[in-house]
């Protein structure tokens, strides 16, 4: 690789850990390297509001930042996190309080929301985004009203860390898109959705296209990316796709779905609850969410805390799997105060069930769930199947190969940075496009 080869860091918020990686990008493929990882999780404030720990993650995502310039400088940042989660701004520009989690129980009435706002028909049509307790318009609906008083700016989580990076007030598409505030055939915010929970739609900033550089880090520029997650890490899909591929992007979620010109707002796509989320750089990605690596991660603090990968490397070897299986949409599965016995009990399993054989029904449930997501995509079956992030496991895409016959191929298990990373490239003209940076990535 050319030593002028530009170097971006791509920061990387998941719902348990965040990190900050270093991408060289040039005309090879991208070499990525963790510089800094950071392992966390949401707790009750002094009223039971399940916040995240932000001026923390604030802090780790710096410390990130500078251990990535360690190894030279930087040509760019770039921000993802996980979606509809945001946070509130006050006059001058500080946040209100730490953001809520989406795991919070406040949006439990979200269905008289969904009255209020015209139906789920009227509200699918208008956002495309599936129907779900934790979307941002819910949780908005139930904010603390003392706190949204003081609001001036409401920004989605990525565009969250930018502003601390840079003072930028922002939106992006991929974030925004998330919310179920945004109309999904003109990619603006709803003032008739803002209205209808109340909120003054002046707090909503600009949504500005992924690739716009809107500051400065100490000297460096930051660009918007695919500030969602899933977004960012689809972008990272590769080349040599067959003709229909559909994706599987592992992390604490499972997102299931494929991408597609256009938003399907059809009845059976509402009737499937699928969600239309806004693509990178064009079109969407229609798709599901089931609980992933969430299951598991919750299970072992009841088996004293064992690593994840020995749990999968025992769940291969079970030869008498039981055939119960899980839904892994069901609610149950959110935030429960006991997720062993939650897991168990919706497996008819006794709770001291080893581990591995909870694990290899987990998965295989995981395995069962794509693939009936999959069926349920209106049209053609998928030609192959590319699953990508740090959850993903043999296992898993052993069990889905058989569960619906087609090929299924490893992807990266940093996906997301390295989607995050390629868009910066487009920005900084590495890359022509979307097309062209795939080519760099190579085949599944």
């Amino acid at each position: 690789m050319s030593e002028r080869a530009p170097a971006v860091a791509a920061v990387d918020f998941g719902a348990s850990s965040i990190r900050v990686c270093r991408v060289e990008l040039g005309p090879d493929a991208p070499r990525l390297s963790v510089v800094h990882r950071y392992a966390h999780s949401p707790a009750a404030d002094g009223s039971g509001v399940l916040r995240w720990d932000w001026a923390r993650l604030l802090a780790e995502t710096e410390k990130g930042l500078a251990a990535a310039q360690e190894a030279g400088p930087l040509a760019s940042i770039g921000v993802d996190t996980w979606g509809v989660d945001y946070g509130l701004l006050d006059a001058h520009g500080d946040p209100v309080a730490p953001p809520v989690s989406y795991r919070d129980d406040r949006t439990a009435g979200y269905a008289a929301v969904i009255d209020r706002l015209g139906g789920a028909a009227a509200l699918y049509d208008l956002t495309g985004v599936q129907l779900v307790p934790y979307n941002t318009v819910f949780q908005v609906a139930a904010h603390d009203p003392a706190e949204r008083d003081r609001a001036r700016h409401l920004l989605m989580l990525p565009e969250l860390v930018v502003h601390h990076l840079t003072g930028a007030v922002v939106g992006e598409p991929t974030s925004a898109g998330t919310s179920g505030l945004v109309d999904i055939r003109t990619g603006a915010w709803s003032p008739a959705l803002a209205a209808g929970i109340g909120l003054d739609s002046a707090v909503l900033p600009d949504i500005l296209p992924a690739g716009t550089p809107v500051g400065t880090w100490q000297g460096v520029p930051v660009h918007l990316v695919g500030g969602h997650d899933t977004a960012s890490a689809v972008a990272a899909m590769g080349a040599g796709a067959g003709s229909r591929p559909a994706f599987v992007s592992t992390g604490t979620w499972l997102l299931v779905g494929r991408e597609q010109p256009d938003p399907d707002l059809s009845d059976a796509a509402r009737a499937a609850n699928l969600t239309n989320e806004i693509g990178v750089l064009g079109g969407v990605r229609l798709l599901k969410n089931l609980a992933g690596g969430w299951l598991l991660e919750g299970c072992r603090p009841g088996w004293g805390d064992p690593p994840i990968r020995g749990l999968i490397e025992q769940a291969a070897t079970v030869v008498d799997v039981p055939e119960s299986r899980l839904d892994p949409t069901d609610a149950r599965f959110l935030h429960p105060d006991d997720m062993l016995g939650e897991v168990t009990g919706a497996l008819g399993l006794p709770r001291d069930t080893p581990p591995a054989v909870v694990t290899r029904v987990v998965v295989e449930s995981l395995a069962a769930g794509t693939a009936g997501v999959l069926a349920e995509l209106p049209g053609a079956a998928p030609s192959d199947i590319h699953v990508f992030g740090g959850a993903q496991s043999a296992l898993y895409r052993r069990l889905l190969a058989r569960c619906t016959g087609v090929p299924v191929h490893a992807g990266p298990a940093e996906a997301t940075a390295l989607g995050n990373a390629v868009v910066q490239g487009i920005a900084l003209g590495v890359y022509h496009d979307l097309a062209d940076a795939r080519r760099h990535l190579g085949e599944p």
